[in-house]
């Protein structure tokens, strides 16, 4: 497992699923974005650098969602 920086925590493509969700982004573009996202990390990625990843990707998809999630939890 891709430990990133963020208190030494675990990368978890399900929780980033998840979040993209709650911004309002569709199941199948959450799926989407947490997988392409996943296969993007690397050993010490910020969680900033993960959400600016899951915006780029997400606004490929769905704009609106994506301006959510980019706002969401700042």
């Amino acid at each position: 497992m891709v430990r990133v920086k963020k208190r030494s925590e675990e990368f978890d493509q399900a929780k980033l699923k998840a979040s993209l969700e709650e911004a309002g982004a569709k199941e199948e573009h959450a799926t989407r974005v947490a997988e392409a996202v996943t296969s993007r990390v690397w050993e010490g990625m910020t969680t900033d650098e993960i959400r600016q990843l899951a915006t780029t990707e997400l606004k490929k998809l769905d704009q609106q969602a994506a301006t959510t999630y980019e706002t969401f939890r700042k």
